[in-house]
């Protein structure tokens, strides 16, 4: 028989930045994609690493809370690496402007990051509920017009692969031009 999923998300967060994966989960939860927190959903009795191995199997999207917490968290790390194990879909939402530690950077590299690190924690909450919205319903999303971007989230050089010296110049120019065309 095939496992009924409960959830389509889990959510990967440090202990720390609890506040901000509850909202994320609130987020997602009221446009009706069905998440998987801890502790919330470790029920009673069981063991901890099992329930997040069987919690992440039956997911189809990672949401990575990622802060300088997470970043630091072998847990998180953990998390991470059984989700790209399992060929999850990762999506880190990074809320702090910390650069990647190499094991996490070995996990991560290849993603595409959704940056919240301004203000607007609800615009940037829209954007990621679209985002997975798009990943767990593709045809839906086709049909859809693309989410606003949030209007004040900077590209960080950081975020981008890393060019040799004589390319930055100009990769910060264009980065430039497109953020004064966009304003």
């Amino acid at each position: 028989s095939i496992p009924v999923m409960s959830h389509d998300v889990f959510i990967s967060h440090s202990t720390k930045d609890k506040t901000v994966a509850d909202a994320v989960c609130s987020n997602l939860e009221n446009a009706d994609i069905r998440c998987w927190i801890a502790p919330r959903d470790i029920r009673a009795g069981d063991s901890w690493g099992s329930s997040i191995i069987k919690a992440i199997e039956q997911s189809r999207v990672m949401v990575i809370i990622f802060s300088e917490n997470a970043n630091a968290s072998q847990q998180v790390m953990r998390e991470v690496e059984r989700a790209v194990q399992k060929n999850v879909v990762v999506v880190p939402f990074r809320i702090d402007g910390v650069e990647p530690t190499a094991d996490m950077e070995y996990f991560l590299s290849a993603t595409h990051w959704l940056d919240a690190m301004t203000p607007e924690l609800d615009a940037h909450l829209e954007t990621l509920t679209s985002t997975v919205s798009s990943i767990l319903n593709p045809d839906e999303s086709n049909a859809q017009a693309p989410a606003p971007k949030p209007k004040s989230v900077a590209p960080l050089a950081y975020s981008q692969p890393r060019l040799a010296p004589s390319k930055k110049k100009s990769k910060l120019v264009i980065w430039i031009g497109l953020a004064a065309a966009a304003v």
